[in-house]
């Protein structure tokens, strides 16, 4: 597919960056490696005037350590955060999702903020603009209800990164930059639960950073997909656990991830961990997985993830 007409910038810094976003008046995109916007902007499912380009600014692409802190650059792909040793020694969650994103050639152009902020899936929304028209279009391309759930005048589309369930678990937080300053806000803060917008993230803010506590976990990630070479999550659950304490985030089912905290690791804390999560997991037909299985799977993984933490210690 040919991509639509728009306006190329690519910037040196954050602040021009916000500069451009403010002269096109919101109709721009950012881009950082591409895998997620290129796809949406051929398929016409966005149409920006203009596009802007973040790979420039240098300062976006570092790993450091401050006060405690391991300081993630935006724009680091996710290659490189899988071969970071202290990803790999601290964090075996985070390291195990970034291995099972992709292929290895997309995760050297995948950058850990864009692979964060992308969009939610339906298999009802991820399609040509013809097939779109033919069918005609659901609540989140403009339509009057859903065509998964029928007359449903909301989106329940799945927010499908492997990534952010993981480092929810670390308690990541994200620095966000706009045309109002600069915040920091815990990642599972920035995620609005509505398909149809699934962040909170103000327009024109650039996700700069993401900061997770430099303490050293024990971790694991476990992902549904039909294609282990290339898809998606179907369902993807993620845990870590320190001090006695176990942090759970499911993704891949439904428009954000959902986090519990396990403060004892006992089999009865397990399974209502693991009960809790089925009932709070309402799966729709939008995937080339029927929903009951999906359901299903959302307890077995958890399970099955614990386990693993605890049998093996994440690694």
């Amino acid at each position: 597919m040919i991509l639509p007409q728009f306006e190329y910038h690519k910037v040196q810094s954050v602040a021009g960056a916000i500069a451009l976003y403010r002269k096109y008046k919101g109709k721009a995109r950012y881009c950082a490696g591409g895998t997620d916007l290129i796809p949406l902007l051929k398929q016409r499912l966005s149409a920006p005037a203009a596009v802007i380009d973040l790979k420039g600014i240098d300062e976006l692409k570092t790993i450091t350590r401050r006060k405690g802190v391991l300081i993630i650059g935006a724009n680091v792909t996710l290659f490189d955060l899988k071969n970071d040793p202290i990803v790999r020694e601290h964090f075996p969650a985070l390291f195990q999702s970034l291995d099972a994103t992709s292929c290895e050639t997309l995760q050297m152009r995948g950058t850990i903020g864009g692979n964060i902020l992308q969009d939610t899936r339906c298999i009802q929304y991820n399609k040509s603009l013809e097939w779109r028209t033919s069918r005609g279009f659901c609540f989140k391309m403009g339509g009057k209800a859903c065509n998964v759930v029928l007359n449903a005048q909301a989106c329940f589309s799945n927010y499908c990164s492997d990534n952010a369930p993981a480092l929810i678990t670390l308690s990541a937080k994200v620095r966000l930059k706009g045309l109002k300053g600069e915040r920091t806000v815990d990642l599972e803060k920035i995620f609005s639960g509505n398909g149809k917008a699934p962040f909170t993230v103000e327009p024109g803010e650039v996700l700069t950073a993401i900061l997770i506590p430099l303490k050293k976990t024990e971790g694991v990630y476990e992902k549904l997909r039909v294609r282990d070479s290339m898809d998606y999550p179907l369902v993807d659950a993620a845990v870590s656990m320190a001090g006695g304490k176990a942090r759970v985030c499911i993704g891949g089912i439904g428009p954000a991830p959902r986090l519990y905290v396990i403060k004892n690791m006992d089999e009865n804390t397990i399974r209502d961990t693991a009960d809790k999560a089925y009932a709070d997991a309402k799966p729709v037909a939008n995937t080339t997985i029927s929903a009951a299985y999906r359901k299903k799977m959302v307890s077995t993984l958890v399970k099955r993830a614990i386990k693993r933490v605890l049998k093996e210690g994440g690694r």
